[in-house]
């Protein structure tokens, strides 16, 4: 039971649309889950879901130099890159570090390399 609500929430939470998705993924909880849900403040669901965003980015750019000078030198193509990782990847990440070499290895898996080489996309 809490595990699926767990996945939600992460889910949610990580989305640009975080209401958007508790509500199309309600019908996998639990009748008391998705009261839960339904009395969850709207606006504080979206500022939530914002500073969760926010921190996982953060972490990136403070636990590996070379993805903030990607991000210095790319803002655009740093934030894609994001945006896809956020997506898919979960948040379980404490500390920059961690959060970075997740994202680091993301990279390498799709395709991005790695953020310190010249030509980096």
């Amino acid at each position: 039971m809490l595990s699926d609500l767990q996945r939600v929430l992460a889910k949610a939470l990580t989305s640009d649309a975080p209401l958007d998705v508790l509500r199309a993924e309600a019908a996998s909880l639990s009748a008391e889950e998705r009261a839960w849900i339904a009395a969850f403040d709207a606006d504080g669901v979206r500022l939530t879901g914002f500073l969760v965003r926010k921190l996982r980015f953060e972490r990136i750019c403070r636990g590996d130099t070379a993805a903030e000078r990607w991000f210095e030198r790319d803002p655009e193509a740093f934030v894609r890159a994001f945006q896809a990782y956020n997506a898919e990847i979960p948040p379980v990440a404490i500390f920059p570090r961690e959060e970075a070499a997740a994202f680091r290895a993301w990279c390498r898996k799709n395709g991005l390399g790695e953020p310190d080489v010249p030509g980096h996309v």
